[in-house]
């Protein structure tokens, strides 16, 4: 189905808005900023223009972010389809890279920069009609546009220029790490409960963009207006987070979810076996539930069409399609399939009809299953689909057809999503755990936080939370009764056949409530499963420490992040904010860089054993490069801006 473009949107939206426009103002000729700095913007017909305008911007982004979000990280793998430009991303090797590499662009992302720079320097957000300040909701998503392309260029290019918003645009600014944008960021937000009051009440609102009605009878895809904008609280979640400022980032990520007129609970879908011994799993409303309208919060729309203008090529890089003959160029990396295998799929069983006590079970047998993505997580095979077919014509070009078909259900071919409630709920337990609250945190994967699982917290601990740096967070605690709900389970009577006899057996399965632990996505009921716990070492009589608990921790959550958000692009912010929290640690530095470099290094040697060190193999050439000194900032992480080639 085709989408209108942008230039249409604008013009449906002045409509909405009982505004007039003219054709002239709907084009856009500069590559950096697409106004003219001698104007001021003091209509709100300049607003909504400028607005959907960014927009626009952010679609020629969108595959980038995704894509540099994965391939310098440890879940996807290069394959022998893959372009020259992909393959070079991969190798690691990024000052080879050519200038033609359509990935490398950083002037992409400052042309949002520079637009959102000329609006939020040139707006009149003094301008009332009708006693409403007419502009300052448009003012306040710009500034959230802004932080997120400035994040975002950061994770990517490492040190890169940051121009205060009313600086001379031909200024090239001061290079700064991600950390010390991020600190420069809040002085953007310093009055952070101002505007998040303001935005609560005026949120831009443009109406439903597309729809159309094509020839065909079909119709584009229909967004709703305010599903295009960063939430501000998210937006200061991420800021503070990369600015390691913990405290603030954990209320702002738990306002978000359970304020005061807002319920993202965690939900019940997960991927399931549904009987004991059958290799089925139920994956269509897993999928459906994390990508659907509950389950997705912000998104860069693209087109459908490219005659409607700019279209994502996701899937024919993740996917095996026609366009490109059935050879898809990404997939997942053995580090991948490595921390789905090793993770145990427990069910909570009674023993008999007769004997009340309970039991955890972990199935299926993991040597007996054929499919390495059936033997742990359940997750990677629900999203990640393969299957063999002779595809090939028979004629002498058969040879140039793909036979094994690979589908990623996680792609929208018009929607790259930019925040989903499970990715908050992650980023809330990241923090959480730097505040020095590990058992909270891990609470948020294994069984979700509700007033059960709350009222279960060590009193210390929850004692702990009232002085973090100086700021009472007590606040996190709050998750209503009425809104979140613990889901029970209950019990069915189910059979197998084991050894030609039938055998009754006892499975549980999900009841009322509306809120478990994450991991419980692809792993049964991790709630009950006593393995699935904080490790500590207790070696040679060691007494554990706090931060032994915050690092083991961190240990369970990346792997979380990895089994929950594979293939979103969030891969290598998350490896990196984590590095550099554990700078810390060790004294200080930039970042720990073992942790990013010992994980890259084994994307294609990963071991599949649990009973082997996972990081035992590694590419050590590639591990050498990452580690450098250790601690300081790695340029090899990193792209190289045009300026430093």
């Amino acid at each position: 189905m085709k989408l209108m473009n942008i230039k249409t949107f604008a013009l449906a939206a002045l409509v909405v808005a009982g505004l007039t426009s003219c054709e002239d103002m709907l084009r856009v000729d500069s590559k950096t900023v697409m106004f003219d700095y001698q104007n001021t913007l003091d209509d709100p017909t300049d607003t909504v223009y400028s607005v959907l305008g960014i927009i626009n911007k952010m679609q020629k982004i969108a595959d980038r972010t995704v894509i540099l979000g994965e391939i310098r990280g440890d879940l996807v793998a290069i394959s022998d389809h893959a372009s020259e430009d992909l393959r070079d991303l991969y190798n690691y090797d990024f000052r080879a890279i050519k200038a033609t590499n359509k990935y490398d662009q950083a002037v992409d992302y400052y042309s949002i920069i520079n637009n959102c720079n000329f609006f939020l320097a040139h707006a009149d957000t003094t301008l009332v009609r009708n006693q409403k300040n007419v502009m300052k909701g448009e003012y306040i998503t710009v500034l959230c546009y802004r932080a997120w392309a400035y994040l975002q260029v950061a994770q990517i290019y490492g040190e890169v220029p940051y121009k205060p918003i009313d600086s001379d645009p031909a200024a090239s600014g001061e290079k700064m790490n991600i950390k010390q944008v991020a600190q420069e960021l809040l002085k953007d937000f310093k009055n952070a409960d101002e505007l998040i009051q303001f935005y609560d009440r005026y949120q831009p609102n443009y109406g439903k963009l597309g729809g159309e009605t094509l020839g065909d009878g079909s119709k584009t895809t229909q967004h709703e207006s305010k599903d295009l904008f960063i939430p501000i609280r998210l937006i200061l979640g991420d800021i503070c987070l990369w600015a390691e400022d913990f405290a603030h980032a954990a209320l702002y990520y738990h306002d978000f979810l359970a304020g005061d007129d807002r319920s993202y609970t965690i939900g019940n879908y997960c991927v399931t076996w549904l009987t004991w011994d059958y290799m089925y799993t139920g994956y269509d409303d897993y999928t459906a539930s994390i990508f659907g309208k509950n389950g997705c919060i912000t998104y860069i729309p693209m087109e459908a069409d490219q005659y409607s203008g700019t279209v994502t090529d996701l899937p024919n890089i993740f996917n095996s399609t026609s366009d490109n003959y059935y050879w898809y160029q990404l997939t997942r990396s053995r580090a991948a399939t490595a921390i789905s295998a090793r993770q145990n799929y427990c069910y909570h069983a009674k023993r008999s009809a007769n004997v009340r006590d309970e039991w955890p079970a972990y199935i299926p047998d993991k040597t007996a299953e054929s499919s390495v993505l059936l033997r742990g997580d359940l997750r990677m095979a629900a999203v990640l689909e393969t299957s063999y077919e002779n595809l090939a014509d028979e004629d002498a070009n058969s040879s140039m057809y793909g036979t094994e078909i690979q589908t990623l259900n996680k792609i929208n071919s018009e929607k790259i999503w930019l925040y989903r409630r499970d990715v908050v709920y992650l980023r809330l337990a990241e923090a959480l755990n730097r505040c020095g609250l590990p058992q909270t945190a891990f609470t948020i994967l294994k069984e979700g936080l509700c007033k059960e699982t709350i009222d279960s917290l060590s009193q210390v601990e929850k004692n702990r939370a009232t002085n973090i740096n100086g700021v009472d967070i007590t606040a996190v605690y709050d998750f209503p009764r009425s809104k979140f709900q613990l889901s029970k389970t209950a019990w069915y009577d189910d059979y197998v056949y084991s050894g030609g006899s039938r055998v009754n057996v006892y499975v549980a399965e999900w009841g009322s409530g509306n809120t478990i632990g994450i991991h419980s996505r692809g792993c049964g009921d991790a709630a009950y499963d006593p393995n699935y716990r904080i490790p500590v070492d207790t070696t040679a009589g060691r007494i554990p420490t706090l931060q032994d608990s915050v690092r083991a921790v961190e240990e369970a959550l990346i792997d979380e992040m990895a089994l929950e958000t594979c293939f979103e692009g969030y891969r290598f912010g998350d490896l990196l904010r984590i590095s550099m929290h554990r700078a810390a640690d060790n004294g200080g530095g930039f970042a720990e860089n073992e942790f990013l470099a010992k994980r890259v290094a084994t994307r294609e040697t990963a071991s599949l054993d649990d009973k082997v060190d996972y990081y035992q193999t590694k590419d050590e050439a590639l591990y050498t490069k990452l580690l450098g000194d250790g601690q300081s900032l790695n340029k090899a992480w990193f792209l190289v801006l045009p300026d430093e080639k």
